[in-house]
């Protein structure tokens, strides 16, 4: 679908915080939306709001959306010809701006205060009327106006909403929103509002309409809560004479009991994700699904065939609900699908910090190598792969022979035979190499035993590894033998080591 003008939207945060996820999946949208358009995609930060908005709460915003590999071709740090890219660097602009309108005769300055506009409020309750302003200042004339203004009474700019006969335009609004449809307001509806507060600093709805004009934006996708302020922009741009962007109001996230989602569900800002483990791929690629889904009806792609994919007519209006359990499978298949090569460097930093890694050598990288391929199958989230790594470098025989799940299996008579036979043959030939050696031995061990299936296998894998549970032994008996022959690697005891230990741990 070509647009008549070139495609550029923005999303633009309040950093009061990290990325929650909702805010993630507006971005994710409005970046796909771009670059399947050859777009631009804009990151405006709104930062007006002088409580709450902070400069590092901006760069916990800019580190999650790098995570997530969603790169902004305007914005902080990135530059631009339409900057500054901070709402609070453009006070003067919004101030230009609220003066055209007070020239045209659109807004006016209004000078009623709190006490007065809650007298106000509490009387339109009484008479069941809606809560509007009732136009006290808007009939004010010059002159009054005037005296007020050199009294020094402090003022906010109003716009006034056109509902008079023989008004410059039409106080109703109606909008074709790319997802939801034909959605009309009725100027009825609609009290004069504020442009500007009395210390200056613009609205919402003022900041964002100037903002989106004057960055050119021509596609304003953003969250459904969005959608009651729609009115009031559309006639501050009809009132500038200017052209109005079309609008895409995305469905709210809901929590799987149907709520919305928020940190009673769990984790929910993108950072929190990121520490426990998940992929930026598989996040980008799980939210896109939050109301989306590609024609080809696939759930695993990669963000150039999401790009390729993408279209607003196929984002549905409907809530998307977060399936917590859902993201931790996509996660596992993007995690297992990763070279063992890849996730040895990611987590190799952290088994350095823990003195388990002393070098780097070529034969270390190896060995890790082949361990994180061991135990990269059962792990769902990268915080998963180093302690699945642990039973390699660290073997306690006294707490696996105490351990009340492998009780039963000791009292056994027949678990001491398999253990011996497996120490003797240990001791004469030497731990295992290769997965072919490994199935020799065992082969040994059963014919000497007399021992087979779980009456064999079991003993074998608790003498080792000190669990009933874990990788398959003929991948485990080899690395841990390697292990522990390796320069770089911290002591790792091998299978003779361990069987040992688990023998004088017996008793």
């Amino acid at each position: 679908m070509t647009h008549p003008r070139p495609v550029r939207v923005r999303f633009a945060p309040s950093p009061t915080g990290h990325l929650h996820v909702g805010g993630a999946r507006t971005a994710i949208f409005n970046w796909l939306f771009a670059k399947s358009h050859d777009g631009s995609f804009i990151l405006r930060i709104e930062d007006t709001d002088q409580q709450r908005s902070t400069r590092e709460s901006e760069a916990m915003v800019l580190d999650d959306l790098r995570w997530l590999d969603l790169h902004w071709d305007e914005g902080p740090e990135a530059g631009g010809i339409h900057g500054p890219y901070r709402q609070s660097e453009r006070m003067e602009i919004y101030g230009g701006m609220a003066r055209e309108l007070l020239q045209s005769g659109r807004a006016y300055h209004c000078f009623c205060d709190e006490e007065m506009l809650e007298r106000k409020r509490k009387e339109s309750e009484e008479a069941k009327q809606p809560p509007h302003y009732d136009l006290t200042c808007w009939k004010l004339g010059p002159e009054e106006r005037r005296q007020k203004a050199e009294a020094g009474d402090k003022s906010v700019v109003r716009f006034h909403v056109p509902k008079e006969a023989g008004a410059s335009f039409d106080g109703d609004v109606h909008i074709d929103d790319l997802i939801r449809g034909e959605i009309v307001w009725k100027k009825e509806s609609l009290g004069d509002f504020i442009l500007l507060r009395s210390d200056g600093m613009p609205t919402y709805n003022f900041s964002v309409v100037v903002d989106d004009h004057l960055m050119e934006i021509s596609h304003v996708i953003r969250a459904e809560e969005h959608l009651t302020n729609t009115h009031r922009q559309v006639l501050i741009y009809r009132a500038m004479n200017w052209p109005v962007p079309e609008f895409a109001h995305v469905s709210l996230i809901l929590g799987e009991d149907r709520t919305k989602l928020s940190k009673r569900h769990g984790a929910t800002s993108v950072s929190q994700y990121a520490e426990d483990g998940f992929l930026p791929a598989a996040m980008l690629n799980y939210l896109a699904l939050l109301g989306w889904s590609p024609p080809d009806g696939k759930e695993i792609f990669t963000a150039t065939e999401a790009i390729a994919h993408f279209s607003l007519d196929r984002v549905n209006a409907a809530p998307a609900v977060f399936d917590a359990q859902k993201l931790l499978w996509m996660n596992g298949q993007y995690l297992r699908q990763m070279p063992s090569s890849t996730l040895r460097r990611q987590i190799s930093r952290e088994l350095e910090m823990a003195d388990l890694v002393t070098g780097g050598g070529a034969a270390a990288e190896e060995w890790l190598d082949e361990a994180v391929d061991l135990v990269q199958k059962g792990a769902d989230k990268m915080s998963q792969l180093r302690p699945a790594l642990m039973f390699l470098f660290h073997f306690d025989a006294a707490a696996a022979v105490t351990d009340p799940e492998i009780s039963p299996l000791i009292a056994d008579s027949d678990t001491r035979i398999v253990i011996d036979a497996l120490h003797r043959d240990l001791s004469e030939r030497g731990g295992p190499v290769t997965a072919e050696e490994y199935q020799a031995l065992a082969e040994r061990v059963k014919i000497a035993s007399g021992a087979q299936g779980k009456k064999l296998f079991m003993p074998i894998r608790v003498a080792v590894t000190g669990s009933l549970h874990g990788p398959e032994l003929a991948r485990t008996f080899p690395l841990l033998e390697k292990g522990s022959r390796t320069p770089g690697i911290a002591r790792v005891l091998s299978p003779l080591e361990r069987v040992e230990a688990f023998r004088a741990a017996l008793g």
